[in-house]
């Protein structure tokens, strides 16, 4: 078995130990990488229901309204005077 030196001058590790290793940062970049496309999905909803109008509309439709008619309501008293 190929056996290699430590850069640091530590005991050699064997090749095993260095497929070992490798796989199990590639597990973990994976995960991550999982993870990754987890949060980016999440935040996209998260915009797009920021910027839709319609879901805005629906849930403060009634305050919407108001302030509809309360600035109509200023204007055409500011327009009389």
């Amino acid at each position: 078995m190929a056996e290699q030196k430590n850069p640091a001058g530590a005991s050699p590790r064997s090749a095993t130990e260095n497929i070992r290793e490798v796989t199990e940062a590639s597990k973990q970049l994976f995960k991550a990488g999982e993870q990754l496309t987890a949060n980016l999905s999440e935040l996209e909803e998260h915009v797009k229901h920021a910027f839709d109008w319609r879901s805005k509309l629906s849930e403060h439709g009634l305050l919407i309204a108001g302030l509809g008619l309360a600035s109509f309501a200023l204007m055409w008293r500011l327009a009389k005077h």
